[in-house]
């Protein structure tokens, strides 16, 4: 995807710049003798516009094919969220949970984000670390603290990342937040001798049971059967 979206411009850009180039047009020209400026002007034009109706021709009957190709997307659970966040949050609220599902938020509600799945920048991957403390094994108060430190108002969390089972044990999300935190994972298997224990719970799971001191923290706002919607409180100094 990353391919055809970006690099497949940069081609073009590139490709461009060398049909469009006076200097490489001057130069074939004058291998046949042909070089003038106005034939280098006049070839620099043509070529360009020969090979985008060319590739016009030769694409639009498979560019026409994918856009007949229309795929329904069924994803009540999803759209029951969006349809919420649009309703009953102000448009000036800060959402926080994983990148895929943020990058849904932000395109389908406009809501304001804390971060989203842009790989290449340092400081965005160090922040999206800490705000996955929600499925790591973490006190309320410290997940509070780290949400408000980047503006979120309100934190969604997903059953299909807490209680993941697709993959094994070592490469789920929570088990790499374990091992980073220095914590034991959860099920059976070896451990590393540097992990212990940890001594809080694992918070994705705890706050769904609506006890203290969770309750003094977030309140839970929205629930369907696959996401829970807690809105976070303020403290006060």
């Amino acid at each position: 995807m990353r391919m055809k979206y970006l690099w497949i411009p940069h081609m073009c850009v590139v490709a461009s710049f060398g049909v469009c180039s006076k200097q490489l047009w001057r130069w074939l020209l004058g291998l046949f003798h042909l070089y003038s400026p106005q034939r280098v002007s006049a070839v620099r034009h043509v070529v360009p516009v020969l090979l985008l109706l060319y590739l016009s021709f030769k694409l639009y009957p498979l560019v026409m094919e994918e856009l007949s190709e229309l795929r329904e997307f069924y994803d009540p659970d999803t759209v029951d969220l969006m349809n919420w966040i649009r309703s009953s949050t102000p448009k000036n609220a800060v959402f926080a949970g994983s990148m895929q599902l943020l990058a849904g938020v932000k395109l389908c509600t406009g809501r304001t984000v804390t971060n989203h799945p842009h790989y290449e920048d340092k400081a965005l991957r160090e922040r999206t670390k800490q705000v996955y403390q929600i499925y790591a094994k973490q006190p309320p108060e410290n997940v509070h603290s780290i949400l408000r430190t980047f503006g979120a108002d309100y934190v969604i969390l997903e059953d299909s990342i807490c209680y993941e089972r697709r993959h094994n044990r070592g490469c789920r999300l929570r088990d790499l937040l374990d091992v980073t935190n220095g914590h034991v994972m959860d099920g059976p298997g070896l451990d590393d001798p540097d992990l212990v224990p940890s001594a809080h719970p694992r918070f994705c799971d705890a706050i769904r049971k609506d006890e203290p001191p969770y309750t003094s923290f977030f309140s839970r706002v929205f629930k369907n059967k696959t996401f829970h919607v807690y809105k976070l409180k303020k403290q006060e100094k």
